[in-house]
């Protein structure tokens, strides 16, 4: 029997294809390219990767298949020439914030590997090295020394941030041990001691205590290896206590057991050891995440005009009003002792009685007596106790909190109101206990390796050398971690670092990681698919990704890229053209064949601008700001150099430069969260001196590509306010007065009006089923309409509410010429080319790149001329064919007429050679990036040798 040469697919109706067939050949790089909306996705990710699992599933046992949630059948009559399917999409970083760049291409646990087999640890007090023992080594050790030895095992150990000494003593007392030896003095703390809060003190736990004879090696090791998992962090100090012992055999013991002068070793280290997903390794403080929270007094005080007992206070940190409780017993107290009246307003009060209300009396006593109106007897009444204040207390709770297995949900959603934050005070945001950067690997620590350039790590994972005994452990975990690190360092991600959070990276940066864990994986037979892998790319690192590409189709793989980039498409051995227009316009195919025929064919759009037929004309010219401008002095968040940058308002500005030149950073970590936190404390800019001109910005919106809604219910017309105008006409109709139905009796959302209660307004109806996919079956109430009957007898210009959310934007453009209001908003979304999409479109089935331009459809709705606000977009040309970037520059263009202000960051040279001004950051990635390299007009940019974006605008200008 023959190979199949191609990927055919018979009758694909998925979405908007209408009935297509279409030949894919095996074994090339085939780009899917064609308008937004056109049907791309469709075909690549719901056809052939859908048919590709959804067989896959199929071919599993019956048990395993009850584990796994089924695929529905895709609409399609066949696929033939399938193999084994594998999509990388373009999905938004992992919103996990323990995972890393690190965890998600494994090389953290090769890391972590490397430093449990071949670490050395350092003395924490003088820094001496000596090797890492086992527990068999150490009592072989100890049983070397003569008979009648006496021996003391001690652990040192340390107060936990933000608690005293007492909660310490109590988990040690928990843990089984009393006896401890405190700055050199023995005490049992299973009685009351005396201790000062506010030192540091040296503190060991006494863990036993034997003498050398016959038959004790049980007893050491049981000892040992308790001591060392359950308290001991795996560090340990012996004590010869024998005096008669003599000095040489002493210095010999100590010698070989670890810090010749300390007296302490580190012993039986695994993996796990370094692991912050692990409570055991993970900082108590922070759990492994590297940031805490930190309650912020400005988000207690509700009103500083108010006194305390008129409410000045958030009343879940302290309500005046209702029965008497503990926390006002104390507040009457504090007021009495310190001579402050509850009824002056919080604005009066002296900054020493509120630093006592907000962090306590630090370590003073008062008597608590009982308030005049006191009803019933309190169990404070009659005690002296110290107060820790609001600030302390709410840290506290916290911290409890974030200890507890159980995640308690109510808890944290108020935490997030009253604290801020910030990087974990206790381990410095490196996410694990102390005694793991005691433990070496020439001279660094995991958490320093950790946070190097990519670049930097692979070459100093390049200069180890090993001892003889511990190379063949370690050279095949090193060749591991070198070779996952060049392919990062390959696909054009040499500025991250393993320690970079995955809730910062970019869905492009992403989509990379994972493509470079796939090469990592070296299969051959497979079919790739992927969804625009130059998103976030700067022009000159695209070859980067199309080297990989023709890497996996070399080693005999099937390469299926969704993509807008012209450099892809110009490098792909086959190109399919969906289209002619979007949604119900589009779904056919338009071309197919290489890129020639696509470049001469009469049909192609691309072809038209691969060609040179069509383009994006720069401005004759360019616009000269207002005469304002936005200054940030001193910005020096992540990479960034110190440097000072002046944004002129009034025009259109872009932020260019390759990736991880620090773009993000300065716009929206500094520039976007300075000017939110004018309104809002509990937000943290960046690290930068000042930011200077905000008086001259009324408002700052960002336009980012997050999903309009959280559930299926949301949709277009809910979300730029056209809905509720729709529903107030259907209230106006004579039915809808005779009948005397107001605006809720036409809201699908609203319960026990107008909806379908049987579908509860979803019109569909989910069963989930085992062994099988939840089957969707329409509602048989309502027929999928959404309504009751009687609501949808009501009907304006002859269609009901049903009908109306089921039109196209087109559609609907042309039914509410005469309104003026709503067709001027379905007008905007015309014009930036989302005249396909459905007014009651669920918005989980929108992409990324149309959630934004129905979020810049709902702001230009809105705007005002004049009203100087800042509008701040990140890549909006993710997912835009060349003809909707044309779309999308009109759109940008009426913001900057009407006197706002565009700061957006891109890579896309078509936006930039149109922008009035750019500035260019660099010159590279990472530590070799974040200072500005160039500004001014694109013109200006290119003259400048230094810039990478400048030598590209010379080829589009």
């Amino acid at each position: 029997m023959l190979v199949k040469k191609n990927i055919e697919i018979k009758g694909a109706r998925q979405n908007n294809l209408k009935n297509i067939d279409v030949n894919i050949p095996r074994d090339k790089i085939t780009v899917i390219t064609g308008v937004s909306g056109s049907g791309k996705s469709s075909l690549a990710f719901d056809i052939i990767y859908g048919e590709g699992q959804r067989r896959f599933l199929d071919s599993l046992p019956t048990f395993s298949r009850s584990r796994i949630p089924q695929l529905k059948k895709p609409e399609v009559d066949f696929v033939f020439g399938l193999s084994p399917v594998i999509a990388i999409e373009q999905k938004r970083g992992l919103v996990n914030p323990r995972s890393t760049v690190g965890t998600m291409t494994d090389i953290y646990d090769y890391m972590r590997l490397l430093y449990a087999t071949v670490g050395t640890a350092k003395c924490p007090y003088c820094g001496e090295k000596y090797q890492i023992k086992t527990s068999g080594q150490i009592v072989e050790s100890v049983l070397s020394l003569p008979k009648g030895t006496k021996i003391e095992f001690l652990t040192p150990v340390h107060k936990l941030y933000g608690e005293d000494y007492a909660y310490l003593f109590d988990h040690i007392r928990q843990k089984g041990y009393n006896n401890l030896i405190i700055d050199g003095n023995r005490v049992d703390i299973s009685q009351e001691i005396e201790i000062d809060e506010y030192c540091e003190h040296d503190i060991k736990i006494v863990i036993d205590r034997f003498e050398i004879k016959g038959n004790i090696e049980k007893n050491i090791t049981n000892s040992l290896e308790t001591s060392l998992e359950v308290i001991g962090e795996h560090v340990l100090i012996a004590e010869i206590l024998s005096e008669d012992v003599p000095q040489e055999i002493k210095d010999r013991f100590y010698s070989s057991f670890g810090c010749p002068k300390h007296h302490i070793t580190m012993a039986n280290i695994e993996s796990q050891y370094f692991a912050f997903n692990n409570m055991a390794s993970s900082c108590r403080t922070c759990g492994g995440i590297g940031a805490t929270k930190k309650a912020d007094q400005r988000l207690m005080v509700l009103n500083h005009e108010k006194s305390i007992n008129e409410g000045a206070f958030d009343p879940s940190v302290y309500n005046p009003k209702g029965e008497i409780t503990y926390k006002h017993i104390i507040m009457y107290n504090l007021s009495k002792h310190y001579r402050f009246s509850l009824d002056t307003p919080f604005r009066n009060l002296s900054n020493e009685i509120k630093d006592i209300l907000f962090y306590g009396t630090k370590g003073e006593k008062i008597m608590m007596e009982a308030p005049p109106n006191i009803k019933n007897r309190n169990w404070l009444v009659g005690r002296t106790i110290q107060f820790t204040g609001y600030i302390n207390q709410i840290e506290h709770w916290y911290r409890e909190e974030t200890r507890k297995d159980k995640v308690n949900e109510v808890a944290f959603e108020w935490f997030k109101k009253k604290m801020v934050e910030y990087t974990c005070p206790d381990c410095g945001g490196k996410k694990l206990k102390r005694q793991r950067f005691d433990i070496l690997i020439e001279g660094k620590n995991i958490h320093q390796l950790c946070w190097m350039q990519l670049t930097e790590l692979y070459d100093f994972m390049e200069k180890l050398a090993f001892s003889e005994d511990k190379r063949y452990i370690a050279e095949p975990i090193v060749n591991e971690i070198k070779k996952r690190v060049s392919l990062l360092i390959e696909i054009g991600l040499d500025y991250l670092a393993l320690g970079r959070r995955a809730d910062t990276i970019s869905g492009g940066e992403a989509q990379r990681i994972r493509l470079a864990s796939q090469i990592s994986s070296g299969l051959m037979g497979m079919i790739y698919i992927l969804d625009e892998p130059s998103v976030g790319l700067h022009a000159r690192d695209s070859k980067k990704v199309i080297k990989i590409l023709k890497y996996l189709r070399d080693i005999g793989n099937t390469v299926i890229v969704v993509e807008h980039d012209m450099e892809t498409i110009e490098n792909a051995d086959n190109i399919v053209e969906i289209g002619p227009g979007p949604g119900i316009h589009g779904g056919q195919i338009v071309e197919t064949g290489n890129i020639d025929k696509i470049k001469k064919s009469k049909h192609s759009l691309t072809g038209k601008y691969l060609s040179g037929k069509e383009m994006i004309v720069v401005p004759k010219e360019r616009r000269k700001h207002n005469g304002n401008k936005l200054t940030v002095l001193g910005a020096r968040e992540n990479n960034l150099k110190d440097i000072d940058v002046d944004i002129p308002l009034g025009i259109f500005v872009c932020i260019s430069g390759v990736s991880g030149s620090g773009k993000s950073t300065l716009v929206n970590d500094i520039i976007y969260k300075k000017l939110r936190s004018l309104k809002d404390p509990r937000i943290i800019p960046g690290e930068h001196r000042n930011l200077t001109g905000h008086e001259h910005i009324n408002d700052v919106i960002n336009i980012d590509q997050s999903p309009i809604g959280k559930n299926s219910r949301s949709n277009p017309a809910t979300y730029i306010g056209l809905f509720d105008s729709i529903r107030m006409l259907f209230t106006k109709t004579e039915e809808a007065i005779a009948l005397g139905y107001v605006n809720s009796n036409f809201s699908f959302n609203s319960k026990n009006s107008g909806r379908c209660e049987h579908c509860k307004g979803d019109g569909r109806i989910v069963t989930k089923l085992q062994f099988m996919p939840d089957v969707e079956i329409v509602c048989p109430i309502c027929k999928g309409q959404r309504y009751k009957k009687e609501i949808l007898d009501v009907r304006y210009k002859g269609k009901n509410i049903y009908e109306i959310l089921d039109m196209s934007v087109e559609e609907a453009l042309e039914f509410f010429r005469d309104k003026k209001n709503i067709h001027y908003k379905l007008d905007i979304l015309n014009q930036l080319g989302m005249g396909y999409i459905k007014l009651g479109q669920s918005s989980s089935t929108l992409s990324g790149g149309e959630a934004q331009r129905i979020k810049l459809a709902s702001e230009l709705g809105k705007i005002k001329s004049g009203s100087n606000n800042l509008y701040i977009l990140d890549e909006p040309t993710t997912g835009l064919h060349i003809s909707d970037i044309k779309k999308l520059l009109n759109c940008l263009n009426l913001f900057v007429d009407m006197g706002h202000s565009l700061l957006v960051i891109e890579h896309n040279l078509e936006v930039l050679k149109t922008a009035d001004h750019i500035i260019d950051l660099g010159p590279e990635g990472g530590k070799n990036g974040g200072y500005v390299v160039a500004q001014g007009t694109p013109e200006e940019v290119m003259e400048v040798k230094e810039s990478v974006t400048g030598e590209w605008l010379k080829k589009v200008l």
